[in-house]
């Protein structure tokens, strides 16, 4: 496979590690890399027109988060995901995003929380004409929100680590019959707890909000 790395814009050793890193790394959560295949540095050089070192580097990055492992005789390949990365994926997203939103009750402006009753509106519009693609990146923006009103930057980076994975696991579960609007639901009380003031409540409802987008997605996978 062809692998199209994102265009450069500084010649630097780091930014070339860290666009192979996340060109590899969206390979494998979009399922373009499969499990097992293998990742061998030297092609993947070729491919990208650069020298074996970031690619080591990088390589190096993604076994740090298990999306690689290295097999005796075999070399590095693609680990791929265990019902039990999943859930446990899942069970960290829950704790997150329940402190996020806790904290961002005493702190999210009343802009921002226009700007989610508007986001949940075009979302509903996009669903209606049948635009997933553009309702799940509406979605995307709507977590976005809340997760920098929050005003937390250490907790901001640490829950963006996992962003890819939360993303690439809550569009699957979207394509359960109905999740979009049950979702549209428990956006709103997301909304209504934010606008109460309510940290417990709003904690309540992002975990609970987090527990059945886990649901859907494993019910959707096992099928």
């Amino acid at each position: 496979m062809t692998i199209q790395l994102t265009p450069i814009k500084y010649d630097d050793m780091g930014h070339i590690r860290d666009s192979v890193f996340v060109t590899l790394r969206n390979a494998i959560l979009d399922g373009k890399l499969k499990p097992e295949e293998r990742l061998v540095e030297r092609d993947i050089a070729e491919q990208l027109g650069i020298s074996r070192t970031p690619v080591r580097e990088a390589i190096r990055k993604l076994e740090l988060e298990r999306l690689v492992i290295y097999i005796p005789r075999k070399g590095v390949v693609v680990a791929g995901f265990s019902k039990a990365d999943v859930l446990e994926i899942m069970a960290i997203r829950k704790v997150l995003e329940g402190l996020i939103c806790s904290i961002a009750t005493a702190k999210i402006k009343e802009k921002d929380l226009d700007r989610l009753e508007t986001t949940l509106k075009q979302i509903q519009v996009e669903h209606d004409k049948g635009n997933q693609k553009k309702a799940n990146q509406l979605n995307d923006r709507f977590h976005e929100i809340i997760y920098r009103s929050a005003e937390s930057p250490r907790l901001y980076e640490f829950h963006n680590t996992m962003r890819e994975y939360i993303n690439k696991f809550a569009h699957v579960a979207y394509t359960k019959p109905g999740r979009t609007e049950e979702a549209l639901v428990e956006h709103a009380e997301i909304v209504q707890a934010l606008r109460n003031r309510n940290s417990q409540e709003a904690e309540e409802v992002a975990e609970n909000h987090v527990e059945k987008s886990s649901a859907a997605y494993m019910e959707i996978t096992s099928q």
